[in-house]
């Protein structure tokens, strides 16, 4: 791996720690919080490392259809209701979006296999959040126990 790259990891890193911390402070039941927080980690990790081919005629087949040109502009639309309400929340996931890509860039330049470069940034941001959300509850309650 290049020297640069550890640079990008590391704010990988710290990005899913503060996520992690963020996320043990939420009054939300811990186990809804935490399985949507993984699955959205290892979904991301999967769409930037298993990028899809075909894509571009998915999108094209999808638009040509007045079908899809309208329900893309329905979604479009409540998407921008939803960035607009929840500016905080939007820019908090295009954060943690721009260090995983920026992660993957580096370690596509290294040379990396889609699997390896799967296995590293998933293994880096779900041990950040890990050991943000644990930090974050040992300083709450003194315990290093989740029970």
């Amino acid at each position: 791996m290049k020297k640069n790259s550890w640079v990008s990891l590391t704010l990988l890193f710290v990005t899913y720690f503060t996520l992690g911390w963020k996320l043990s402070e939420f009054d939300v039941p811990p186990h809804l919080t935490w399985f949507l927080a993984i699955a959205s980690i290892l979904v991301l990790a999967v769409a930037l490392s298993f990028p899809l081919r075909e894509t571009k005629a998915l999108i094209m087949r999808w638009f040509s259809s007045d079908v899809g040109a309208f329900l893309s502009i329905i979604l479009g639309a409540f998407v921008a209701v939803v960035v607009f309400a929840w500016l905080h929340l939007f820019a908090t996931c295009l954060v943690l979006i721009s260090a995983v890509a920026l992660a993957r860039l580096d370690i596509q330049i290294s040379g990396w296999k889609n699997w390896r470069a799967f296995a590293v940034l998933a293994s880096i941001s779900l041990s950040g959040v890990a050991l943000g959300g644990a930090l974050e509850f040992w300083s709450k309650t003194g315990r290093l126990v989740f029970s």
